[in-house]
């Protein structure tokens, strides 16, 4: 079996001091401490050559890589990573079209713990390894590699003006040595927790003064032997899914005799993917639309609470709604309506509803000015009487609502 390079990547630049380690072969998900740890420093240029032809580890910092959960009704891994940048979307300034999510097994709750990491980050720090055509294994948070035990302390590593936290199975975060003990009260949320705490032989700092039950852990020369030694695969998320997982290429061990038939499946397969892919697609589309429809019918409709056969249901009130000798039917008060909010912008609908042969519009503006000319607007226009059931002005605008109700010619 091959030896393992692990690397701590802290800069990508070609002659940046790199950690590194080789590990002679073992178990993926070894519990047991791993011996020969020995941390040297080399330009990385250097490092990534050392990747050839051996297993790579790279530990990236947890400070630009954010975890959280995601609890959805999907089970299967890859639909859950479809639905989390929508479902998590508000969490996050950035668009989450440029940011890359990662996924670990589905939790005793149900929840799906989730790696945030900016794809350019992640296209940085693969870059120089496929420059060089060394394969990636694992991209790890170093968050996620220190040591883990459910009910047990929580693990902090002091690092080169930083403090690197694990706060739970899949949980942690990054900071200053100045914001330590804040960020630590924010994740304490009220109920102080004990540390385990990685000290490097070097470190004269007196942690005691952080008042909770302490455990140290001395002896280490470079925090990559920490995370070499305590990362478990199975307690932490690989970064590489999705577009970036890299599997081993098989077609290249293929005899050239087998690639015409091999191209042929493919495109068969990959057809019928689209066709599955496209079906699918057009299915959600049809049921985010129907939902739309139904919400709709709902607003205008308030009376009708239950749906069941929604053609038939809007075709019967049409019926009921069609205008008469003596009524204007909703569709002329919603012309109305249209036309006067046309005529007289600076304001915004927000909710619309029908009822009792009346139509009720949600509006918010900036101002009451507007109210005004539209009230003026509506009195000189004949077909639809205005109505001001309530108007409220804050901080944050105007709130209005108005009814409209139909004029015999």
């Amino acid at each position: 079996m091959r030896d393992t390079l692990y690397i701590r990547l802290r800069d990508t630049a070609p002659d940046a001091p790199t950690a590194h380690a080789l590990v002679s072969s073992e178990p993926l998900d070894s519990t047991l401490t791993r011996p020969g740890v020995v941390v040297r420093e080399l330009p990385f240029d250097e490092v990534v050559a050392l990747g050839s032809g051996r297993r790579v580890v790279v530990f990236v910092p947890g400070v630009d890589v954010r975890l959280t959960s995601v609890t959805v009704p999907a089970r299967q891994p890859a639909k859950v990573l479809q639905a989390a940048p929508f479902v998590l979307e508000d969490q996050f300034a950035e668009d989450v079209d440029t940011l890359h999510f990662a996924i670990a097994s589905r939790q005793a709750d149900g929840s799906f713990p989730i790696a945030v990491v900016a794809r350019a980050q992640v296209d940085e720090w693969l870059a120089p390894f496929q420059a060089a055509k060394v394969r990636v294994a694992a991209l790890v948070p170093d968050t996620l590699a220190l040591p883990w035990q459910n009910d047990g302390p929580w693990s902090v590593l002091p690092d080169a003006g930083q403090m690197i936290v694990r706060t739970g199975a899949y949980s942690g975060f990054s900071c200053v040595p100045d914001d330590f003990e804040l960020l630590l009260q924010l994740a304490e949320n009220g109920v102080p927790a004990s540390l385990r705490v990685l000290v490097a032989r070097d470190d004269a700092t007196d942690y005691t003064t952080l008042n909770r039950a302490l455990d140290l852990l001395p002896g280490f020369e470079q925090p990559l032997e920490v995370l070499i030694r305590y990362w478990k695969p199975s307690q932490s998320i690989d970064l590489l899914q999705g577009a970036y997982s890299q599997r081993d290429d098989v077609n290249r061990y293929w005899l050239p005799w087998k690639r015409a038939g091999q191209l042929a499946a493919a495109a068969l397969l990959l057809g019928i993917a689209l066709n599955i892919a496209d079906s699918a697609r057009l299915k959600r589309e049809v049921a985010a639309q129907q939902a739309i429809n139904e919400e709709n019918f709902r607003r205008l409709f308030p009376r009708e609470t239950r749906i069941f056969n929604l053609d038939a249901q809007v075709t019967q009130q049409l019926r009921l709604l069609q205008g008469g000798a003596s009524q204007t039917g909703l569709f002329e008060l919603m012309q109305s309506a249209s036309s006067g909010l046309a005529e007289n912008p600076g304001l915004t609908l927000r909710n619309i509803q029908f009822r009792e042969g009346a139509l009720f519009l949600d509006l918010s503006g900036s101002d009451l000015q507007v109210l005004e000319q539209l009230r003026t607007w509506f009195n000189s226009h004949r077909g639809a009487k205005l109505d001001v059931e309530s108007a409220d002005s804050n901080e944050n605008g105007v709130q209005i609502r108005l009814k409209l109700t139909p004029v015999a010619a």
